[in-house]
C-alpha cells in the first residue's frame, strides 16, 4: 500500500536500526546476570521497516537474530518469559532464573505488525518519573527496550531549554524562575496549560538535567530506537508583553484556575527568533541531532482558537520546525477535541503522526482527517489507584484497526498518566508489540503462567472475571476512593473528573478473585507479582466499600441518627486502618518512598525541603488556593502513611463535627478544608520506606470485611427495627 511504503520509508530515515551491541548485551546482564550474558549470541540482520526477531538454539548458546537493537531485546524476553519462567514487568519481577540458561527448543520467531510502538504521557513524567534519577531511569528503559517499545517521549531537561531560550531574548532572570515550573508540575507547563506554579530551583538542576535527557536519548538510540522531544509552537511567559510590548499574542484564557501562557503568532517575527533559540537550545542536549519526532500540543484540553487562522498557525509551526530539521515530523496528541482538522491538513502526509490516547477501533468517518496514528491507550489517571484498563478491548483493538483500509494505523502504544498499577495493562501491550490478535481466555493462562510459575482452571476464571467485569466493565470499578475525597454531605466522587461510584456494588467477584489467589499463598508468597496483585485486588475491595460507609454516613446524618452515624463513622475510619495494613505490605504504596525519592535531589535542608513539598503539594491539594478548588485530590494515592496522616484526620474531623451538630442540634459547623489540609505540605515527617505487616493476615481482615458488610447489607434490606442492636449482633458473625 502506498501510505505503508511512505511511513515505512520516514520511520527507516528517521529511525536508523544501528544497534550498539555492547549496549544490548550490557542490557541482557544487567536485567539477569553475566552467565546469562555469555549464553547469548546477537546477531542483527536486515528487515523491512517492521521489527522482527528469531530466538533459537546455536553451538550450546543462545542465539537471537533480529532487526534492530530493540528487537534483540524484544526475542530475549520473550526466551526470558516462554523458556526461564522469569518475567520482568515494569513494577514487579517474578519467577527464578536457572543458574543454567535453558535451551530454547523449537524456535521463537515474531514479526510486530507496527511500525511505532510507542510510549509515555507528559502525565507520567510528573506523576511518577518526577524525582527519578539515571539510576531509576536505566532501569525504566530496560523495561521498555524488552517490551518492544521503539518510541518514547523524552521532555526531561527541557526546563533548560528555556531558561537558555528566555535569556537568549534578554529576559531577567527573576522572571525566568517565575516562568518554570516546579518537577512535579512541568508536565501541565510542556503541554501548555500553565506556568510558574512551584518554580524556584536551584541552578544545578539543569545541567543535570539535561545530562539526564542525553543519556535516555542515547541509551534509545543504541538499540535502533528514538526519543521525541519537543516541538515550539509559540508558548511565552504571562508577563511576555511587559517585555515586548509589540508582540503579537493569542490569549489563551485558564486551564483549571490557572493561566494559560499565551501563544505568540508564528506571524510575529519574534516567533522565528525565539524558535530558533530553543531549537538550538533543544540539539545541545546529547544526542537530540539524531532526534526527529517533535511533540506540541497547542490548544490541547482547551486554549482559544477564535481568531486565528488555524491552517495558516500550523503551516508556519512545522516550516519552522523543517528549517531546523529537514526529516522533522510533527506529533499531536489525540485527545479530546485534539488536534484539531485545520491544523493536520497543511502538513504534509506523513510528516504529522497522532498519538491517540484512548483509541477506539469502532470509530466512524476518517480518523484525523488521513493522517497516520498510533493506537494508545491512558489509564490511571493522576496516577491513582484503581482498576481500569479494558483488557480485552486493547488486546484486540489495534489489530482490527489495522485490518480496517480506512484507519491508517501505523503503530500502538500505552500513555498512562501514572505508572503503577494493573500490570496486565502493560503485559497486554508487550504482548502485541510483537504479537497478534488475541482471545482472552488464550491470554490469560499465558499470563497467568509466565507471571506466577503456575496456572489452573480456578485461577483462569477468576482472572477471567476481573477483566470482564472490572476492568472492562463500568459497574464495578468505584473510581477513586472515598477514603481519599474531601468529606461532605455531598460527596460522591473523589476528584473532579472522577466517576460516581455505586455505593452498593456486588463485589463478589474481588470476594472470589481473592479467596481463591489466597488458596495459592503457601506456593506463591515469595512471588512479588503474586504479592502485587492479591494486594492491588484487596485494596480495591475496601475502596469500593468506602463507598457505602460513606453514603450511611451522610444518610444517617440526614436522618439525624446518631447510632447509626457513630458506627459508620467508626466503620470508615477502621476501614482506613484497614487499608493502610493491606497497602503497608508492599514497597511501591508507602508515602515514604516517594517523600524519600524527591529529597534525595536536594543537596542542602533547604534544598530537600522544597523537593519534599513539590512532592506533598501534587498528592493532595495539587496547586495554589485558586486551581485546588478544582485540581486538589487528582493525584490522591491509597498509601501507606497518607491514608493515616492526611486522609484519616480530615474524615475525624468531619464525622465529629456531623456527631456534634446531631447533638446540639446545631448546623454543621463549616470550615476552610484547605487551611485545613495545608499544614500537611509542609511537614517533614518521615515514613517507612520498607515494608511491614503480614500479607496474608492484612488480605485476610480484608476479605472478612467485604463479607460482613454483606450482613450490614442485608439487614438495612430488611428493614429490622432495631438499627443499632442488629448491627452489633453482626459483629463476630
Amino acid at each position: 500500500m502506498k501510505t505503508q511504503q511512505r511511513d515505512v520509508a520516514i520511520k527507516q530515515e528517521n529511525m536508523p536500526a544501528s544497534t550498539d551491541l555492547k549496549e544490548v548485551c550490557a542490557l541482557i546482564e544487567r536485567v539477569t546476570n553475566k552467565t546469562y550474558a555469555d549464553a547469548v549470541l546477537l546477531e542483527l540482520v536486515e528487515g523491512d521497516g517492521f521489527d522482527s526477531f528469531e530466538v533459537c538454539d546455536q553451538d550450546g548458546k543462545i542465539k537471537i537474530c533480529a532487526t534492530s537493537g530493540v528487537a534483540l531485546a524484544a526475542g530475549f524476553n520473550a526466551y526470558l518469559k516462554e523458556r526461564c519462567g522469569y518475567s520482568i514487568g515494569v513494577l514487579s519481577t517474578s519467577g527464578t532464573l536457572p543458574e543454567v540458561p535453558p535451551t530454547v527448543g523449537e524456535p521463537i520467531v515474531r514479526k510486530s505488525k507496527f511500525l511505532y510502538r510507542y510510549f509515555f504521557n507528559y502525565c507520567t513524567f510528573s506523576y511518577t518519573y518526577a524525582f527519578d534519577t539515571w539510576e531509576d531511569w536505566e532501569k525504566t528503559l530496560d523495561y521498555l527496550l524488552l517490551s518492544g517499545y521503539n518510541m518514547i517521549l523524552n521532555p526531561i531537561g527541557l526546563e533548560s531549554v528555556w531558561r537558555e531560550t528566555l535569556r537568549g531574548i534578554g529576559y531577567p532572570e527573576e522572571d525566568i524562575q517565575n516562568f518554570l515550573c516546579g518537577p512535579a508540575f512541568y508536565a501541565w507547563q510542556w503541554m501548555m496549560n500553565m506556568t510558574g506554579w512551584a518554580g524556584g530551583l536551584p541552578d544545578w538542576w539543569y545541567e543535570e538535567r539535561k545530562e539526564l535527557a542525553g543519556k535516555i536519548n542515547l541509551r534509545m538510540q543504541a538499540f535502533g530506537a528514538s526519543t521525541m522531544i519537543a516541538g515550539y509552537a509559540g508558548m511565552v511567559p504571562a508577563d511576555f508583553l511587559a517585555h515586548f510590548p509589540e508582540a503579537k499574542l493569542a490569549d489563551q484564557g485558564k486551564w483549571v484556575g490557572f493561566p494559560r501562557p499565551a501563544i505568540l503568532m508564528p506571524e510575529d517575527p519574534l516567533f522565528d527568533r525565539i524558535a530558533s533559540l530553543f531549537y538550538a537550545e533543544s540539539k545541545k542536549i546529547a544526542g537530540a541531532e539524531n532526534v526527529h519526532y517533535y511533540s506540541a500540543d497547542p490548544f490541547h484540553e482547551g486554549g482559544r482558537t477564535q481568531g486565528i487562522d488555524l491552517a495558516d498557525y500550523s503551516s508556519r509551526v512545522y516550516r519552522k520546525m523543517t528549517e531546523i530539521d529537514e526529516k522533522a515530523v510533527w506529533v499531536f496528541q489525540g485527545w479530546t477535541a485534539s488536534p484539531k482538522p485545520d491544523m493536520l491538513r497543511p502538513i504534509p502526509m506523513g510528516r504529522a503522526i497522532v498519538t491517540a490516547l484512548s483509541a477506539k477501533a469502532d470509530f466512524e468517518g476518517e480518523l484525523y482527517c488521513g493522517v497516520p496514528w498510533i493506537y494508545c491507550a491512558v489509564f490511571c489517571f493522576g496516577g491513582q489507584y484503581n482498576y481500569q484498563g479494558n483488557a480485552e478491548g486493547i488486546l484486540k483493538g489495534p489489530f482490527t484497526c489495522l485490518d480496517r483500509e480506512d484507519a491508517n494505523v501505523i503503530g500502538m502504544g500505552y500513555m498512562p498518566e501514572g505508572v503503577n498499577c494493573n500490570e496486565i495493562i502493560y503485559e497486554i501491550l508487550a504482548h502485541n508489540a510483537f504479537g497478534d490478535k488475541t482471545e482472552l481466555e488464550d491470554f490469560l493462562p499465558y499470563y497467568i503462567k509466565t507471571r506466577y510459575g503456575v496456572c489452573d482452571d480456578k485461577l483462569v476464571a477468576v482472572w477471567v472475571r476481573l477483566c470482564r467485569e472490572v476492568l472492562d466493565g463500568e459497574q464495578l470499578v468505584s473510581g477513586e476512593s472515598a477514603l481519599c475525597a474531601r468529606p461532605t454531605l455531598t460527596t460522591d466522587h473523589t476528584s473532579r473528573w472522577s466517576k460516581r461510584p455505586n455505593p452498593f456494588v456486588d463485589q463478589s467477584v474481588f470476594v472470589d478473585y481473592i479467596s481463591v489467589m489466597l488458596e495459592h499463598y503457601e506456593a506463591l508468597k515469595d512471588n512479588p507479582a503474586y504479592r502485587k496483585d492479591l494486594m492491588e485486588a484487596a485494596r480495591q475491595g475496601l475502596s469500593n466499600l468506602s463507598w457505602f460507609f460513606t453514603n450511611r454516613i451522610q444518610t444517617a446524618y440526614r436522618e439525624g441518627n446518631m447510632a447509626a452515624l457513630s458506627y459508620f463513622g467508626k466503620e470508615l475510619l477502621t476501614l482506613i486502618d484497614l487499608q493502610e495494613a493491606v497497602v503497608g505490605t508492599d514497597a511501591d504504596m508507602l508515602l515514604g518512598n516517594w517523600l524519600e525519592k524527591a529529597k534525595r535531589l536536594g543537596k542542602t535542608p533547604a534544598e530537600k525541603a522544597y523537593f519534599e513539598w513539590n512532592a506533598r503539594v501534587q498528592i493532595t491539594l495539587w496547586a495554589d488556593r485558586t486551581g485546588a478548588a478544582e485540581l486538589r485530590d487528582y493525584a490522591a494515592r491509597e498509601w501507606q502513611g497518607l491514608l493515616s496522616d492526611f486522609y484519616r484526620p480530615r474524615w475525624e474531623s468531619f464525622i465529629s463535627r456531623l456527631e456534634i451538630s446531631l447533638l446540639t442540634g446545631k448546623p454543621l459547623a463549616e470550615i476552610h478544608h484547605y487551611d485545613e489540609e495545608l499544614p500537611f505540605v509542609y511537614r517533614k515527617k518521615e515514613y517507612p520506606t520498607a515494608p511491614t505487616g503480614d500479607l496474608r493476615v492484612a488480605v485476610n481482615a480484608a476479605l472478612e470485611k467485604l463479607l460482613n458488610t454483606k450482613v450490614v447489607h442485608q439487614i438495612e434490606t430488611e428493614k429490622q427495627a432495631d438499627f443499632e442492636t442488629n448491627v452489633l449482633n453482626t459483629q463476630g458473625e
